[in-house]
């Protein structure tokens, strides 16, 4: 279960009853602590991937070079290489030798956030406030995926006196396709690096140098062969970066996941590996298909083949606004735009005005899906507005990695006919900041002594005091409330996603901005929505109704919103609407086990599953959460036999792994446990409920060495409950920010008191009992 507003790790689905048991900070406090798992475990299984046998064994390095974490090369970075030493610097092929024959290809890749990994002055200024801090060796940390030239040639040394003429290519063409293997999936630069060579010979050999590019068209298929790898197609391949994490020896506390865009890819609906998503997809969609599509070639040299485009464009507005690469932001701005998010204005709920204003607030009828039924209200009434956010065609989390720095937000606003606001939440005020109490999908990282990560300087993170993103596949719940003043004849509701590359606190440090300076990157718009609300009766819209079709996938999506918000009794109802629109839609049978489930309520939830299974009785994902409730009724044996099919079907479902690694345990069949906890750790190294049970299996089973093996690695994995205190202390003196961090938090007037236009606003929601309300 994953609670939208948080990075939580991925663990065995818990006992539903006892989540339920908890008081709402608590579980808050417990979800928001930095996750912790091992920094070592098992290499990724893939067929590509080496033993450690297949690494030459580490070198004397020159004299001088600075080895403060161990006898690593590369360290911080989990990079390794299959040559002695280092590299010279003329071993890496220049971006422009390769662009002799690949001019297209180079003009894009010039235009990418990889071409320009290493030069940009916010990375620049940030990187170095890190060496400035720890010293330079630190930093490879960051290079081992920012500048892989610099640390392959021995550069990223104080004391280092290698030519650098590598750094403005960042990750040039000969970084990405001399990777040779992958070490596993824990990210942080996790790859081999092989000598970079152009061509093979005839028996397939690397041949240094640079070859002319005759003698390159004569042999295409000798250079094909020292350039390209199957691994380069797969999801694996980008997660060596597009995974990363902070290690003890880098913060000087623990290991921490940073950010895992590719498991949050492996477990969507897109890698097919998993059949645990709401929506399923037709096929597997790899990071290269949306980030690399083949497009036509513009020229002579590729005969009208296609290309895989190397812009690798997604949400970096900051490179090609500041290096003025006006074809790439164009393609940027496009990309964001395309229908990569869903935002329905699905509900209302009303307060009339003959309620006390002081009173709590007591929800009426749930008025949904809009525009498909009448309603009435009246001017003075106290409106709830629910507003569902899809994540719809994106393979990883909206917003994914850095979310400290980047900014992602919804902009909901009220007017009148006139055109002004009644209330508004998600402005940018004069100064380019967002307002503090805005739906925003970023991430606020606390220090040990409370303070803000605002630098980036993510060496410093000790706990998120707040964490909000979309999973793909997932809705985002966020409600809103406000009251319609006396004398309004209607009320306009929008609603706007967007998005800028970075917040303007690091903006401002970044490049050294007065607070009056406009903001040089765009903000980018990536979603809208919009309702009219009518004073007195509102009528379903026409002449064109929704059809039930669409009206079921809006409760549909509205009820995973709930299930992520662990609101399960509402999302059971919003998905028995599914069901009675389409009785025929399996899936709404299993959605409604689900929330049964999660309530503990497993002889309900059996019942759901079975009448799913007379539409479909094949549904792997029934039959995982059929496997789930006999697991927790203590029908051990009834849940193997479910689960294993499941596991045998979905080798990378790492949770059925989970499941059937603890249940075997439970039985003392340890063999099988430590199979299936193996396998968990082949998918993900880093997993934070292997690492705490498997130990049990190596000790049971006589393996003394890698049962304390386990026990390192998983008190590692504990919450640190003294981080708790800190988060509390943040919380108790920013109550804003506690408040958006609550799962039910309602949006309201009342948090804004840092709006310039606050004063207004309240006066208009009238009278001032509830604005203490808001804040009691």
């Amino acid at each position: 279960m994953t609670v939208p507003i948080f990075e939580v790790p991925i663990v065995a689905t818990p006992h539903p009853s006892t989540r339920l048991s908890l008081r709402p900070i608590l579980v808050a406090i417990s979800i928001l602590l930095f996750i912790s798992p091992c920094i070592h475990g098992q290499a990724y299984s893939a067929p590509s991937a080496p033993s450690r046998s297949d690494l030459l064994p580490e070198v004397q390095p020159p004299h001088g070079y600075a080895l403060p974490f161990g006898s690593g090369l590369y360290l911080p970075s989990e990079a390794q290489s299959n040559f002695p030493g280092f590299l010279r610097p003329e071993d890496f092929p220049s971006a422009a030798y390769c662009g002799h024959c690949h001019q297209e290809v180079h003009d894009q890749w010039r235009q990418s956030a990889h071409a320009n990994s290493f030069r940009t002055p916010w990375y620049l200024k940030n990187v170095h406030l890190l060496t400035d801090a720890r010293g330079l060796a630190y930093s490879r940390h960051c290079e081992g995926c920012h500048n892989p030239a610099g640390m392959f040639t021995g550069a990223i040394d104080d004391k280092a006196t290698v030519a650098r003429p590598n750094d403005d290519d960042g990750i040039t063409c000969m970084v990405c396709h001399s990777i040779q293997q992958i070490l596993n999936t824990s990210g942080t630069g996790s790859y081999i690096m092989g000598k970079p060579a152009v061509m093979v010979d005839r028996d397939g050999q690397p041949v240094p140098g640079l070859p002319t590019d005759k003698q390159i068209l004569d042999h295409l298929d000798w250079h094909r062969k020292a350039v390209m790898r199957p691994l380069y197609h797969t999801a694996e391949y980008c997660s060596v970066c597009h995974k990363a994490a902070v290690p003890k020896i880098l913060n000087g506390y623990k290991w921490l996941r940073s950010f895992s865009a590719f498991d949050e890819w492996q477990q969507s609906s897109w890698s097919r590996e998993s059949p645990m998503p709401f929506y399923t997809k037709p096929q597997q969609s790899t990071c290269q298909d949306c980030h690399m599509p083949v497009e036509p070639a513009l020229t002579k040299e590729y005969a009208g083949r296609g290309i895989a485009s190397h812009r690798w464009v997604g949400a970096n507005t900051a490179i090609p606004a500041y290096f003025n690469y006006s074809e790439q932001a164009k393609r940027v701005e496009a990309f964001l735009k395309e229908d990569k998010v869903d935002i329905d204005i699905f509900a209302l709920t009303v307060e009339h005005s003959s309620s006390a204003a002081s009173a709590p607030f007591k929800p009426t009828t749930l008025i949904a899906p809009l525009g498909s039924v009448p309603f009435s209200v009246m001017a003075g009434d106290f409106i709830r507005v629910d507003v569902v956010v899809r994540n719809k065609q994106i393979g990883h989390a909206l917003v994914p990695e850095l979310r400290d720095f980047y900014e992602c937000w919804l902009d909901f606003e009220a007017t009148d006919s006139a055109g002004h606001t009644i209330y508004r939440s998600g402005a940018i005020n004069d100064k380019h900041h967002l307002d503090r109490t805005a739906r925003a999908y970023t991430q606020t990282i606390l220090t040990r002594r409370g303070t803000v990560v605002d630098r980036h300087d993510i060496w410093n993170g000790y706990i998120r005091a707040y964490d909000a993103t979309v999973l793909p596949g997932r809705s985002d719940l966020v409600r809103y409330r406000f009251r319609v003043p006396i004398g309004m004849t209607g009320v306009h509701v929008s609603v706007a996603l967007r998005y800028r590359r970075f917040n303007r606190t690091f903006m401002e440090w970044a490049f050294d901005k007065k607070t009056d300076d406009p903001d040089p990157f765009p903000t980018v718009t990536m979603a809208t929505a919009s309702f009219d609300i009518n004073t007195g009766v509102n009528l379903p819209h026409s002449p064109d109704p929704p059809s039930v079709a669409v009206d079921k996938v809006r409760w549909n999506n509205y009820g995973i919103g709930m299930v992520d918000r662990q609101m399960f009794a509402e999302a059971f109802n919003a998905f028995e609407h599914v069901v009675k629109l389409d009785p025929k839609y399996e899936p709404g049978y299993v959605n409604l086990a689900i929330a049964d489930y999660m309530r503990g309520r497993y002889d309900d939830a059996l019942k759901w599953i079975g009448q799913s299974a007379t539409l479909d009785a094949a549904d792997p994902r029934a039959q995982y959460y059929k496997g789930l409730c006999l697991r927790w009724q203590k029908h051990y044996i009834e849940a193997i036999a479910t689960l294993e099919p499941i596991a045998q079907k979905y080798p990378r479902f790492r949770q059925v792994h989970q499941e059937l690694g603890y249940i075997y345990l439970t039985l003392h069949r340890y063999a099988e446990s430590k199979a299936h906890y193996e396998a968990v750790l082949a998918i993900d190294p880093d997993d934070a409920t292997a690492h705490r049970w498997i130990g049990a299996d190596y000790a049971a089973l006589g393996d003394r060495a890698d049962a304390d093996k386990e026990a390192i690695l998983a008190a590692q994995t504990n919450a640190d409950t003294s981080a708790g205190w800190v988060l509390q202390r943040y919380w108790r003196e920013n109550p804003d920010i506690a408040r958006k961090s609550m799962p039910a938090h309602t949006y309201s007037p009342g948090d804004a008191f840092d709006d310039a236009n606050v004063k207004r606003v309240l006066d208009l929601q009238n009278p001032p009992s509830f604005i203490w309300i808001e804040h009691e």
